[in-house]
């Protein structure tokens, strides 16, 4: 009997101490703009790189922020029924 008690009581402590599941579902539209965000500091980082290894670096994060923001654009817009092709850097903002 006294077993059962602390199990039971174990079993409420531990249930109390774990953390809830947090389910949060983030839309295109909050990634696109985290891929701008990106983009404009990995342009920054470009600029102002002087170092060789920091310029290899800035265009590696360079490329990497183009390719995934004009994933994303990709996405948003098949998803919309939008059936236009986009092509690699077009949007890059320098058209």
């Amino acid at each position: 009997m006294k077993n059962k008690c602390l199990l039971t009581k174990a079993k409420q402590i531990l249930e109390s101490s774990q953390p809830k599941e947090l389910t949060s579902i983030i839309t295109d539209e909050q990634l696109l703009e985290g891929a701008y965000q990106e983009l404009v500091e990995a342009r920054c980082l470009f600029t102002q790189a002087q170092e060789p290894d920091m310029v290899d670096y800035a265009v590696f994060r360079l490329k990497a922020a183009e390719q995934r923001y004009d994933y994303l654009i990709r996405r948003i817009k098949l998803r919309d029924g939008y059936k236009c092709r986009v092509k690699k850097g077009e949007l890059d903002g320098n058209n």
